[in-house]
């Protein structure tokens, strides 16, 4: 059980050295394990891959405490520090399991697929709004033919992959045995066409181009 220690104990612990940090440090680890596995084990992983929630548990903890410690300074008191250190185990744990999931996905196929699937989802509030229903359908008709037809291959499974399958950017930066730059190069250069297109043929782009944003 992690020690009731105040978050200026906790900061003084920390960064003390010698036997005080190292025991601040242990018990802090321990912490983020239980919060990792806890995430891992509500995850699809906790269904599909039990086995493999423990290690997976430990390392994301390893991450999370790495990251508390880089970022030690940006405390600011206003929740407890543990709770403020959970967040991190709880969103590597997140993230590793999104990752883990796709490692068993044939990307090749995945990218080899031809059809762009319908990305528009019609919101409550427009479906009494007939005519802003079929601007929206026109606006994606658009994205459609520029994404099949437009693009260069490179660019067509990097948006689909990236915005319509949502796979994970470093996921397919492994997979191509590329860089991030070089994907995010890919991305900018097809939403450049999208906005032009979209300009083009009367269509404000912002909101639609706004469907096609990639977090870091």
């Amino acid at each position: 059980m992690v020690s009731s220690r105040t978050n200026v104990e906790w900061l003084r612990d920390l960064t003390a050295g010698g036997d005080a940090q190292a025991v601040a440090l242990e018990e802090l680890r321990a912490y983020l394990v239980r919060a990792a596995r806890f995430a891992l084990r509500r995850s699809h992983l906790g269904q599909d891959r039990p086995g493999e929630i423990d290690q997976l548990a430990e390392d994301c903890a390893q991450d999370a405490l790495l990251a508390v410690l880089a970022r030690l300074d940006d405390f600011r008191g206003e929740s407890r520090f543990t709770t403020w250190a959970y967040k991190f185990a709880v969103n590597t744990a997140l993230v590793a399991a999104r990752r883990e999931g796709w490692r068993h996905v044939s990307l090749d196929a995945l990218l080899e697929g031809s059809a762009v699937r319908a990305a528009f989802v019609l919101p409550e509030s427009d479906r009494d709004e007939p005519e802003r229903a079929a601007r929206r359908a026109e606006a994606w008709s658009v994205v459609q033919h520029v994404i099949e037809h437009e693009l260069t291959d490179r660019q067509r499974q990097a948006m689909k992959a990236l915005v319509l399958d949502e796979v994970p950017l470093d996921e397919l930066v492994r997979h191509w045995g590329s860089s991030r730059n070089a994907v995010y190069k890919l991305l900018h250069d097809a939403r450049r066409r999208l906005r032009a297109e979209l300009l083009a043929r009367g269509f404000e782009p912002k909101d639609v181009l706004a469907l096609f944003a990639v977090p870091g």
